[in-house]
């Protein structure tokens, strides 16, 4: 084992040391009776923090558990048992405030919606600035200000923010309007079983942007844990009870048994998982395992830190004070990760420690922030004898009902701008789609060779907000069905990444890229009218190359026979790329070969996929528009992308019946 592996170990070692700093035991027989009071929550909260940091750095120096770097990879694993503690703190204390408070729903909406809320917008304005901005990741006005608002999580961990937001508001509404507490918490059950197979039916956000709400099993796969706090504050005295009398045999158990569990959560990550999803194959079976076997891990973990608790108490000012900035540092870390990470002369030690101190720092000051804007939003009147107000005293007050008058409206206009922004998307991801659909049926049925339709979309263009339509050229027509071919190159790419081995098409990595194309770029209900084609390649001509076995595709490039069959002139074939091709300097830039785009009148060279003289080259079009049979290597990263498919404008099901599926 490497040296620095071992050196990475004593991150959650010293994390651990802190823990024992002014730790007390109960004697035998006793127990901590204020073992979740609310300082112990912080602290317990504290420790969930600084656990969750260590996890996403595991996660990013092992890259995602494909690299082993010693002990500290089973942190990959811990996220779940961490982020539990967070729901179960937070259920709890809803509830016992419930119960201890006669009027605790008169201004909960006020004091923990702002709590949430808050710092929900000020993590979007660091990260979209912060990440966004410098990064270039913001693609238009428009994705600026969903990411502002949060309807697209550009900081992702906010997930939780959104997520614990909706459960509150479920909290209040249901305990407002159900009187009897026991009739209100099988509301609550029912609410949040259906959050979380809500969340598992939705599957993983694969879009370009990402940050979807409610898709991820990060959103459903501790979630139960809220409710189970809710039920320990309900029958706190029973079950504090039940652990005390069966306490000697309880906790080694629980001990032995998450041992087991957390072991054994390894194998079926890795048999059934929740990404056990493909085109036609959501999965959820897969998912259904794992999250139940996570969901009862999860319960011997909680039922572990309790038992433990209850015996040792942690009186340390440490972490009490992380637990108080735990939703900043949790907030700011990615961020601070970001930047770190950004350099590739950054060791994997070096990296947790500079997260670890940058982010504690930062997230002080994020804190700060945050209370100074709640307390501002929170302030209430002073009751102000009239009679001994000065002007001055006046003045301020006034001042003061100036300031939380515009902090309202600011959150009014958020509101609002949400709202809109969400109808918005909802008619971007549902509506639209169908509309394009429609629209692509009825083009199709009286389309012709040499004819310009519009099919699928992507981003072609950076200037404009949003995905662009795709423009085809109709090559061919054989009864209902139509040939089409691209009417620019969408992309640069190499036609395959590996030199030493028989570059055929059906085995390629560009075939692999068209494959994620087609998926992505098509709706759908436009998948129904995309054929499933038998891709057959003719040797090359000149040199007798061998083409290599036949494929199924829906999407493909052309061959050189194809090339010269639908464009039949240099003139006909010669191509320019994307504005966003283009300015991503994807193709042409081998400029020692005389194709830089800027040198040949912004036209483009692309792939066909005939073999060139030899298996490890692949012939090409260049920029004027000639056929090179000898071929260029396969591995060279800048040819140009021109995808073509066979379509059709008869389906057997006609669009509303896809559309009830």
């Amino acid at each position: 084992m490497k040296p620095e592996y071992l050196l990475l170990c004593i991150y959650p070692l010293i994390l651990l040391g802190v823990m024992l700093i002014k730790m007390k035991v109960a004697p035998k027989g006793e127990f901590h009776e204020d073992f979740l009071s609310l300082k112990q929550s912080k602290i317990m909260q504290g420790v969930a923090a600084v656990g969750i940091i260590i996890h996403h750095l595991t996660q990013h120096i092992t890259q995602y558990g494909m690299e082993y770097k010693g002990p500290i990879s089973y942190f990959i694993f811990a996220g779940i048992f961490f982020t539990s503690i967070f729901f179960f703190c937070s259920g709890f204390g809803l509830m016992t405030s419930l119960q201890k408070k006669p009027n605790y729903l008169d201004t909960f909406l006020k004091k923990r919606l702002s709590a949430v809320l808050i710092p929900f917008l000020v993590s979007n304005v660091l990260y979209t600035v912060g990440i966004g901005l410098y990064f270039g990741t913001v693609g238009s006005v428009t994705e600026m200000i969903k990411s502002l608002v949060g309807i697209r999580l550009i900081n992702t961990n906010t997930w939780f923010l959104v997520e614990i937001t909706i459960l509150y508001l479920a909290f209040y509404f249901i305990f407002r309007f159900i009187k009897k507490t026991d009739k209100a918490l099988l509301a609550m059950s029912i609410f949040v079983v259906a959050l979380i197979l809500f969340s598992l039916l939705l599957g993983h956000d694969t879009s370009e942007a990402g940050g979807r709400w409610f898709m991820g099993e990060w959103w459903y796969n501790t979630t139960i844990f809220f409710l189970a706090g809710m039920f320990m504050a309900r029958y706190y005295d029973k079950v504090v009870a039940f652990l005390k009398k069966h306490y000697r045999w309880l906790l080694p158990v629980s001990i032995v048994l998450f041992i087991v569990l957390f072991y054994g959560q390894m194998i079926v990550l890795s048999f059934f998982g929740y990404y056990q999803e493909w085109e036609g194959h959501p999965g959820y079976g897969a998912k259904l395992i794992t999250l139940l076997y996570q969901n009862l891990s999860c319960v011997v973990w909680l039922g572990m830190v309790l038992l433990l608790s209850m015996k040792i108490k942690i009186q340390n000012v440490i972490l009490y004070t992380i637990g108080e900035i735990s939703l900043a540092l949790y907030i700011v870390h990615e961020l601070v990760k970001v930047f770190v990470t950004y350099s590739e002369y950054v060791s994997d030690v070096q990296i947790f420690l500079w997260v670890l101190v940058a982010s504690f720092g930062f997230a002080l000051v994020v804190h700060a922030l945050n209370s100074f804007l709640i307390q501002l939003f929170l302030e209430e009147d002073r009751p102000v004898d009239e009679e001994y107000m000065t002007p001055e005293f006046r003045d301020r007050l006034r001042e003061k009902h100036i300031k939380k008058k515009k902090i309202v409206i600011s959150l009014i206009l958020s509101v609002v701008v949400i709202v809109i922004l969400g109808i918005g998307e909802l008619y971007i991801r549902y509506v639209r789609p169908i509309v394009y659909y429609k629209q692509e049926l009825k083009t199709f049925a009286t389309a012709e060779v040499g004819d310009e339709v519009f099919f699928g979309t992507m981003e072609t263009d950076y200037i404009k907000a949003g995905l662009d339509r795709i423009q085809w050229y109709v090559a061919d027509r054989q009864g209902d069905k139509l040939l089409l071919v691209s009417t620019e190159v969408l992309d640069g790419s190499y036609f395959h990444n590996k030199i030493d081995e028989p570059n055929y098409w059906q085995q390629s990595t560009l075939r692999g890229y068209l494959n994620q194309l087609y998926t992505d770029s098509t709706s759908k209900y436009e998948k129904e009218l995309v054929l499933l084609t038998t891709v057959e390649t003719e040797d090359n001509p000149k040199y007798g190359t061998e083409s290599g076995p036949v494929s199924q595709d829906y999407m493909f490039i052309l061959s050189a026979e194809e090339a010269e069959l639908y464009f039949a002139t240099d003139e006909e074939r010669r191509m320019k790329p994307t504005p966003a091709a283009a300015m991503d300097h994807k193709v042409n830039i081998n400029i020692s070969s005389g194709y830089n785009y800027e040198k040949r009148d912004g036209y483009s060279w692309w792939w066909v996929r005939t073999p060139g003289e030899e298996e490890r080259k692949i012939a090409f079009v260049n920029a004027e528009g000639t056929i090179e049979y000898e071929g260029r290597y396969c591995t060279v990263s800048s040819g140009g992308v021109r995808p073509a498919m066979w379509v059709t404008y008869t389906t057997e099901k006609e669009w509303w019946e896809i559309l009830r599926e």
